[in-house]
């Protein structure tokens, strides 16, 4: 459409040319040509119409209305447009739902409906200057709601008929009048198929009625024959249609100017048995729509019409029956009609199920069936049961007058005329209930004991399924705990390894600063330290997995921590996923080394991210959870209050096997080189040393949920503390200070005396704490700190220090360890503890603080 609206010469329309067209024009027709909605524009003193594409189907076979003046477009109904018109010309818009409109379009005169609006346009100024017209077609929602009523209304009107006439007259008038017709009549076929009988018909004004005898073949041959085939008959005008002959056209005409008819006939059994016409006056065209509703209402009078004299038959039949089973008192017997309403009730079925037969009669055949069997539609099954297969036998409960119960045998039969029609049923049911109640005391002895016996059974497979379940749960706990003793042991020795690489490593760096040495050695001395910095991780987190690292547990505001991670967390993801927090308000506060745990956050967000499609959601959420079930697993934490942060991804999942031994050290699924195995490890271990516990919900395909549940803390938050105040080094000149140096290893021993020294401190050497104590024997007043190994063969650093404090309870004690029994060092600050492996640094650090502090607190150093 826009490109006919470019194309279209408007120089000879009021509009005048294309180009000169305002801007307000210009908008509103180019948001009209975007809209799926129908639109039309009115637009000028003439209210020249444009329009879109979706307008264009309502205006049908009518003449283009592109450039033509609006009220020359729907000149048909200016009555019902003139005055929206004016009103929109005043500034005023109007709304209508379901108008309706008799149109001329598609080549002949119809009724639709629309839902419109039509509103003012102004242009620049906010001058009136046209209209628009917003229009949706509602004819076919109308007229099938108009249908769906005619149909509800009919059916309510036929249901109840029992005679076959008034059946006939009251569909032909409801469908007269729905289809505006001026005659309808329902016609019956006789046995030969030479005559047809209208008994009753409906008419309009002074049409005259067709009831009657008569002949078949006053149809013609070939309208008959097309009537024999079942097909519907639609004739708009007699004097055009080729089928109709001339005379026999002229002839309907005179019996009361008969013009348009619309038969359905109804073949049945292979014959034509009825057909429904409706007939009318002036030429109509006639639509699908009403061929469909006249074969409706065509079968829907046929059946109801087969029923109301089956219905009389069933009576008649049921007349001469009674006065046979009046005199039968053994058995209850009755009839129903082929709506399962009681016809017939005899003597035995009161004395059976306590009704008298004047009321029951005509009430359902389902007042003694139980609420039970009548809710699952029990009575109409049987019905169908005994019409498809000759006969429906049944054993049941049924209900008496007085609302008792009973057993009852019951056997329905189908009843049938002469040709095979279904006319209702007969039932006839006895009583069986002290027989019921004899067979019940049998099957309910043996269902006891089999109840008794399959109680028994299921108490002895629970205590099995308990059992095997404690044993795997030992046997993983035993496992995992035996790998922890083997991690933390091998951790410690590979700590003291790297302390000797580490250390040697940087006195040889200090050593090649010297001008001249080829820059080379300092790099591969850069690569040495950067692999022994790669392998202290890797012992860390073998520590945490055996549980043997130094935590740090202090309250803390988990959200404040994933809060303040965040930027972290979106740069390791690299834009592959997108990150979600989900922190919940009045969080607990948590017992939690934060620096741990924020590792423990990061290692679970690569993860989810390595296992993660592109493009995916990565979720980090914290919760209070408050458990009462014991753990299921060995990794899950026990009742309690906790808080749980958790990361969850939508990734691969995991499956059964992998999911058994997820935290196992080394354990991964990863390709070689992507990964060491010990993140979840690290996991596990930290969330058991902190006094919680992990789970994880994985779908294989759907994605993994890692649940990290630490302790609830019993107060509020912790303040963050000052750091500590470095004092500066031993200044030369100054008397040299001595420091004993205990260690069970040679190597690392060697290393940290050289480190030491070359900070200008004096060190005495000791390999044992036997050693360290004779030390302090002879020369222990001119001992300023004592540097004491933790894990030591005989006396280890705990016990050592004890020793010491007891005789010199001034000396300050700084430890070394690779893993430690923190039991020991509750009353010892971090300031006191140098892990290996050590960067010269810390430890020169740690050092000095001590010393710093021994001075602070007035325990001068005797000099010999």
């Amino acid at each position: 459409m826009t490109a006919r609206i470019r194309a279209f010469d408007w120089t000879g329309t009021p509009l005048g040319s294309f180009g000169d067209w305002p801007g307000s024009l210009r908008t509103l027709v180019s948001m009209m040509l975007e809209s799926q909605l129908p639109i039309a524009l009115g637009w000028g003193p003439g209210l020249t119409c444009l329009y879109n594409d979706a307008y264009r189907p309502l205006l049908g076979s009518k003449p283009e209305a592109l450039g033509r003046p609006f009220r020359e477009v729907w000149p048909e109904a200016r009555k019902i447009t003139e005055p929206v018109i004016l009103r929109a010309l005043e500034g005023k818009p109007s709304c209508f739902r379901d108008a309706r409109f008799n149109l001329q379009r598609h080549g002949y005169r119809e009724r639709a409906y629309f839902d419109y609006w039509v509103g003012p346009v102004r242009d620049e100024s906010g001058q009136v200057v046209g209209l628009i017209n917003e229009a949706i077609e509602t004819t076919q929602r109308v007229l099938a709601d108009r249908r769906q009523r005619f149909r509800t209304r009919l059916g309510d009107a036929l249901r109840d008929l029992t005679d076959p006439r008034a059946v006939m007259a009251a569909a032909a008038r409801r469908l007269g009048r729905h289809l505006r017709a001026d005659r309808v009549g329902y016609a019956e076929l006789d046995e030969t198929g030479e005559y047809f009988t209208v008994e009753r018909d409906w008419v309009s004004g002074d049409m005259p009625s067709g009831v009657g005898r008569h002949r078949l073949s006053e149809f013609g041959p070939r309208l008959v024959a097309e009537a024999l085939t079942g097909a519907a008959i639609r004739i708009g005008d007699p004097f055009e249609d080729p089928r109709v002959d001339p005379e026999e056209a002229k002839a309907h005409h005179a019996l009361g100017g008969l013009r348009a008819s619309l038969t359905v006939p109804l073949v049945k059994d292979g014959r034509l048995a009825a057909f429904l016409s409706v007939q009318q006056r002036q030429a109509r065209r006639w639509t699908d729509e009403d061929e469909a509703l006249v074969r409706e209402v065509a079968e829907r009078t046929w059946a109801n019409v087969e029923r109301a004299r089956a219905e009389a038959a069933l009576r008649a039949t049921s007349n001469r029956l009674k006065l046979i089973l009046e005199s039968t008192t053994g058995y209850g017997i009755l009839t129903i009609d082929l709506h399962g309403r009681i016809t017939l009730w005899n003597p035995g079925a009161e004395r059976l199920l306590g009704w008298c037969e004047e009321e029951v009669l005509g009430r359902p055949a389902d007042i003694f069936f139980t609420p039970e069997e009548r809710a699952q539609g029990i009575p109409q099954l049987e019905m169908l049961r005994a019409a498809e297969s000759g006969r429906a036998a049944d054993d049941r409960q049924h209900v008496r007058k007085d609302g008792s119960r009973f057993f009852a045998s019951g056997l329905m039969m189908p009843l049938r005329n002469g040709g095979g029609r279904l006319l209702g049923y007969l039932k006839v049911l006895r009583d069986r209930t002290l027989e019921h109640q004899a067979k019940e005391a049998l099957e309910r002895g043996v269902a006891e004991r089999t109840a008794e016996l399959a109680a028994t059974n299921r108490q002895l497979l629970a205590q099995i399924e308990e059992r095997e379940r404690v044993e795997a749960t030992l046997r993983q706990m035993q496992r995992l705990e035996a790998v922890g003793q083997l991690t933390s042991g091998v951790a410690h020795d590979f700590n003291n390894l790297l302390t000797v690489i580490s250390g040697n490593i940087g006195i040889l760096e200090r050593a090649l600063n010297a001008p001249g040495v080829d820059p080379r050695l300092r790099q591969r001395l850069g690569y040495m330290r950067d692999a022994a910095t790669r392998g202290a991780k890797l012992t860390a987190q073998l520590l945490a997995f055996s549980r043997r690292q130094r935590l740090e547990a202090k309250a803390v505001d988990l959200n404040a921590i994933v809060a303040g991670m965040r930027d972290l967390l979106q740069s390791s993801m690299g834009g592959s996923v997108q990150l979600t927090m989900r922190p919940q308000a009045s969080l607990w506060p948590a017992l939690v080394d934060p620096t741990q745990i924020e590792l423990v956050i990061l290692n679970l967000a690569i993860n989810a991210r390595d296992a993660s499609p592109v493009g995916s959601e990565l979720i980090v959420e914290t919760a209070n959870v408050a458990l009462r079930e014991p753990a299921a697993r060995p990794e899950e934490p026990g009742p309690g209050d906790y808080v749980m942060v958790a990361v969850t991804d939508h990734g691969s999942g995991m499956a059964p096997e992998v999911l058994a031994r997820a935290f196992e050290p080394f354990f991964t699924t990863k390709e070689v080189g992507k990964g060491s195995g010990l993140g979840l490890a690290q996991v596990y271990g930290f969330a058991k040393q902190s006094g919680g516990g992990v789970q994880i919900h994985t779908r294989l395909g759907e994605g993994t949920s890692v649940r990290v549940f630490l302790p609830r803390a019993a107060c509020a938050t912790d303040e963050p503390e000052e750091a500590p105040l470095l004092l500066p080094s031993p200044h030369r000149g100054a008397p040299r200070q001595r420091i004993l140096l205990v260690d069970d290893d040679t190597d690392v021993r060697e290393v940290t005396a050289a480190i030491l020294a070359e900070r200008g401190y004096e060190v005495i050497e000791a390999g044992s704490g036997g050693s360290a104590l004779d030390v302090l024997e002879r020369e222990g007043a001119t001992v300023d700190l004592m540097l004491v190994d933790y894990a030591m063969p005989g006396m280890n650093g705990s016990e050592v220090a004890r020793e010491v404090h007891a005789k010199r309870p001034s000396l300050p004690v700084l430890f070394l360890t690779g893993y430690a029994d923190f039991a020991a060092f509750k009353e010892i600050g971090d300031e006191r503890i140098v892990s290996k492996p050590f960067r010269d640094e810390d430890l020169l650090a740690k050092v000095e603080v001590v010393l710093g502090m021994a001075r602070q607190d007035g325990a001068a150093r005797p000099r010999a």
